[in-house]
């Protein structure tokens, strides 16, 4: 408290004060600097990109299918519509999907044997990938011949086989009742068509025989536009009808075939392949890791030091400038004390 009182609250004596504090703050955060750049120069690691474009040993290492994350429905090509429905007849619209995963130590002769299936006039691939890790195949079978080739399936000691029954019927019967809409709203365009053209060819004529030239060309011209306008809407519905009649039979075809998909994946207790790949990465990874310890005792280090003498030349110039300051500033304080 007695150095409040006995502080001299002059402008003067104030943006001294001010001064040193400022002066202060400067030196603190050189201070500081210094020391935060010593240690992010210690202790950062340096990226130059030398690990761009590794993939971790063991992940992406093939196109491999995940029959789990891929809907049954969407393999198979069943179409969900809305209101789906059953009956006594379902039975009728039945369609079997099977699913089998293999894994074995010989990948090729496996693949090889589901792969010589496609010789087969009963089976029908529609899809096939196979590479150095697994391989997988999508196919559909005449029903007659289902239980022939899920033999050939079971034969090669699956890990797992599921089998799924669906039926559709009630996506036969969403594209009838959606085709009897279609059918319905075609005659009453081809009807009123029919009207249209038959009434405006009467007013012509009366409009003709009365010699009423703007009448007539009024009239021409709204029945143009209407014929136009219900010919493109005839046009778009019997497009719609002929999709739908051949999404039907798209899916009536499907009742004469039973379809699989089967995966199989290479399971060896020594893949050499695989322990190959594990040391390269491993090597890639130590050459990169002394790459950058041999660059932070040279590079780095020059770069440190370098900077420490930047640091350290301003630290300097620093304090001399805090000396002399720091003069001025008493010999102005005993100045002034001498005055009064």
């Amino acid at each position: 408290m007695s150095f409040f009182k006995n502080f001299d609250w002059s402008f003067k004596s104030i943006a001294k004060v001010i001064g040193l504090v400022l002066l202060g703050i400067v030196v603190l955060s050189i201070i500081i600097s210094l020391i935060s750049f010593s240690f992010r120069t210690v202790f950062q690691t340096a990226q130059y990109g030398y690990n761009e474009g590794y993939v971790e040993y063991g992940k992406g290492g093939g196109a491999m299918y995940d029959m789990a994350a891929e809907p049954m429905m969407a393999r198979s090509g069943i179409v969900p519509v809305p209101n789906y429905s059953t009956g006594p007849d379902a039975e009728d619209y039945e369609v079997k999907t099977y699913s089998a995963t293999i894994k074995t130590r010989k990948l090729e002769q496996t693949c090889g044997v589901v792969s010589a299936l496609k010789t087969r006039e009963d089976v029908i691939f529609e899809n096939a990938n196979q590479n150095d890790d697994n391989c997988y195949f999508s196919f559909k079978v005449k029903k007659e011949s289902t239980n022939a080739v899920l033999k050939v399936i079971e034969g090669l000691n699956p890990e797992d086989i599921n089998e799924n029954i669906s039926t559709i019927k009630g996506t036969i019967e969403y594209y009838d009742k959606q085709l009897e809409i279609l059918e319905k709203k075609l005659e009453s365009v081809e009807d009123t068509l029919s009207k249209a053209q038959s009434a405006y060819d009467e007013v012509a004529d009366l409009a003709t025989r009365k010699q009423d030239v703007e009448s007539l060309a009024l009239i021409i011209s709204n029945k143009l536009e209407l014929i136009e306008k219900l010919t493109n809407e005839r046009l778009s519905i019997k497009e719609q009808i002929d999709r739908y009649n051949q999404n039907k039979a798209d899916q009536m075809e499907r009742l004469n075939y039973s379809f699989f998909t089967v995966n199989i994946y290479k399971d060896l207790i020594f893949d050499w392949k695989n322990i190959k790949d594990s040391w390269k990465y491993e090597l890639k990874a130590f050459v990169t890791n002394f790459n950058e310890v041999i660059q932070g005792i040279s590079v780095h280090l020059v770069t440190y030091f370098v900077r420490f003498i930047q640091v350290a030349i301003y630290f300097f110039i620093s304090v001399f400038l805090l000396k002399y300051a720091w003069v001025a500033t008493k010999r102005i304080w005993k100045g002034k004390g001498k005055k009064r």
